[in-house]
């Protein structure tokens, strides 16, 4: 790991505990947190560091073994072919050197944003205000259009498998973010240069190629670095990385494709449709920890240690919150941070009061329900908004009666339910569906419908 000064320990420490959480005084006055970013480790390297997860991490670890053993042993004594179980990764990545090449087309055109940004803020104007420059937005406005209008269009027209889907629409939305951050922060800045009245400095392009790959979505001119660059340590959580691919390919293969393959779909009926979503609790929640060890702990800081990037509080211990705003919030820190600012803050300062936020808490759940359901719809090809329902309408009411639960233990319990279940329909709805439109079930006679009805639910056994 790269080396950290220990007296920011303590501010760590200081920092988890008080994440979120308002002042009085800055109660009364009502003001809004900016993220401080401050140098800190993930709070599961300290937790390993200091032995107290570490048990949790060797069991998932022997768990993966035993997944491991029991496929390489099928490859070899049924299929006769060692790693055949790794058709399934072969078969998501199929495309993945095009769409690499897509996405380096989608990273340079941030570049001509960059540049064009920096151009404008040279164009001398009176009128400093927002609408005194709509051509500027509505330029920015169309390009964001295009920017996920011709990637979509190569990922239908490729037909790109799930994967790769993934890798598209994700980046999209990625990059989307981080471009809003970066015009949003040096908007000010702009406006002054644009007045004539000097700036200390312009963003430079080596600092906001810095941006571009850090893991923030919030734009600074700096960052706190640590002293040197570990690169065994990224070496390290690039493999752990590969390693959760490989497990989340072993929890289908062994797993969920073997039932859901067999099944007759012309004959499910609601029952069993229902009943199905227990047998993917299982696989789903190795899938949402897996997701979330792989993403947010080791991909964000395999980039961290490459990047000499300090501040490495991406999560909180979800796992053990309190109610369930503390749970949307410590999930993912990065994109709460970006929804929080650029969002909630922004509509809260038009509508102010305490309707205004209200309607921003629930814009924040809108916004990412959509943008889950569309990431999901888009890899699975179809219109089933499990994800939706799951974020806004469950995870809305959820949210509501936590507020109802006093008892930590019980709603502890309560979210774990909720994750179990949730993660359960994931897997078995999506995966019916899946299959219903790869050839276990006819389309309905009606393109609207069979667009935006499930087809599982209905089941028309092709004509052979």
């Amino acid at each position: 790991m790269g080396s950290i000064e220990l007296k920011h320990e303590e501010n760590n420490n200081e920092v988890i505990k008080n994440y979120g959480e308002k002042t009085p005084e800055k109660r009364e006055k009502k003001e809004f947190k900016e993220k401080v970013f401050v140098a800190r480790e993930s709070l599961l390297t300290t937790e390993f560091r200091n032995g107290n997860m570490k048990i949790v991490y060797n069991c998932f670890t022997a768990v993966f073994v035993l997944f491991l053993l029991r496929a390489l042993v099928d490859d070899i004594l049924v299929h006769k072919m060692p790693l055949h179980h790794t058709w399934l990764i072969w078969w998501n990545f199929d495309q993945f050197f095009s769409t690499m090449a897509v996405w380096t087309g989608m990273f340079a055109t941030t570049i001509g944003v960059y540049y064009a940004y920096q151009h404008w803020s040279t164009v001398p104007t009176k009128d400093t205000s927002l609408s005194g420059n709509l051509n500027f937005v509505s330029a920015y406005l169309t390009y964001l259009v295009a920017f996920f209008y011709f990637p979509l269009k190569f990922l239908y027209e490729s037909e790109l498998n799930c994967a790769c889907s993934f890798i598209i629409t994700c980046e999209t939305t990625r990059i989307a973010m981080k471009m809003h951050s970066f015009i949003r922060e040096n908007w000010n800045r702009a406006m002054t240069r644009k007045s004539g009245r000097k700036i200390d400095a312009w963003p430079t392009l080596e600092q906001f190629l810095y941006y571009q790959f850090c893991p923030s979505f919030i734009y600074r001119d700096e960052y706190p670095r640590t002293e040197k660059r570990d690169m065994r340590a990224a070496g390290l959580y690039f493999l752990e990385c590969l390693a959760i691919i490989e497990f989340v390919n072993l929890s289908f293969t062994q797993w969920v494709f073997p039932w859901l393959h067999i099944q007759e779909y012309h004959t499910l009926s609601l029952s069993t449709i229902t009943l199905s979503l227990f047998t993917g609790i299982i696989p789903g929640i190795i899938c949402l920890i897996s997701l979330f060890y792989g993403l947010l702990h080791c991909w964000l800081n395999c980039f961290s240690e490459m990047m000499q990037f300090a501040d490495r509080q991406f999560y909180l211990n979800w796992w053990n919150s309190s109610n369930m705003a503390e749970y949307y919030r410590n999930w993912n820190l990065v994109v709460h941070d970006w929804l929080y600012a650029y969002v909630f803050r922004d509509l809260v300062a038009y509508n102010p009061g305490r309707k205004g936020q209200k309607a921003a808490q629930m814009a924040v759940f809108f916004i990412s329900a959509v943008f889950h359901e569309f990431w999901f719809g888009v890899a699975f090809r179809c219109f089933y908004p499990v994800m939706f329902i799951l974020y806004f309408i469950f995870g809305g009411i959820f949210f509501a009666v936590s507020r109802l639960i006093t008892n930590r233990s019980a709603w502890n319990t309560a979210l774990w339910f909720n994750l179990l279940i949730g993660t359960g329909m994931f897997i078995a709805f999506y995966g019916q569906e899946w299959y219903a439109r790869r050839g276990h079930c006819a389309p309905y006679s009606n393109g609207v419908v069979d667009l935006l009805f499930p087809r599982h639910w209905k089941c028309q056994e092709p004509i052979q």
